[in-house]
């Protein structure tokens, strides 16, 4: 009996480890692939952005994956879209922001994108002047065919020394 259930055992850990190693990998995506999903992304990004330049969350709302959360260098801890939703009321009326993003980065893998942007802002949603730069990343997913932010992180840009021969 405990020879026959060594041997189920065995049998049952291979059966494991083979179904592991056959698991299906992700796919690389061609060059053509990688740049139609960084363009749809980068697009999304801008128009996030820009909704929220005008007081509006809701662009970023309708864009978010199941399960999103994400840490605003504002904020003590990441947050998903309840966190959206009070920075939502946090900007209500408030309409003046202006912000450039500037593309740094993109990584795809199969269904998962990561991109990577600074951004600089040089008024705040409530009119105040400001000279405000951040390194962000959001981490997209395709969900049901649609590309949707799963997860992000964003920064204030720390000082850096000017690299050589810029």
């Amino acid at each position: 009996m405990i020879l026959r259930s060594l041997l189920l055992t065995a049998g049952v850990g291979a059966a494991l480890a083979s179904a592991a190693c056959h698991a299906e990998t992700p796919t690389v995506p061609t060059p053509k692939d990688k740049a139609a999903a960084q363009a749809e992304i980068w697009e999304k990004e801008q128009a996030i952005y820009a909704a929220r330049g005008r007081g509006d969350i809701g662009a970023y709302l309708s864009n978010t994956a199941t399960d999103y959360l994400a840490w605003s260098p504002l904020r003590a801890q990441p947050e998903g879209n309840d966190g959206l939703r009070k920075t939502g009321k946090m900007l209500e009326g408030k309409d003046q922001e202006r912000l450039q993003m500037t593309l740094a980065g993109f990584a795809m893998n199969g269904d998962t994108a990561v991109i990577y942007y600074n951004t600089h802002r040089t008024r705040r949603s409530d009119g105040t002047p400001a000279d405000d730069r951040f390194e962000v990343t959001h981490t997209w997913v395709r969900e049901d065919g649609v590309w949707k932010v799963f997860g992000g992180m964003a920064r204030a840009m720390p000082p850096r020394p000017a690299a050589a021969g810029q």
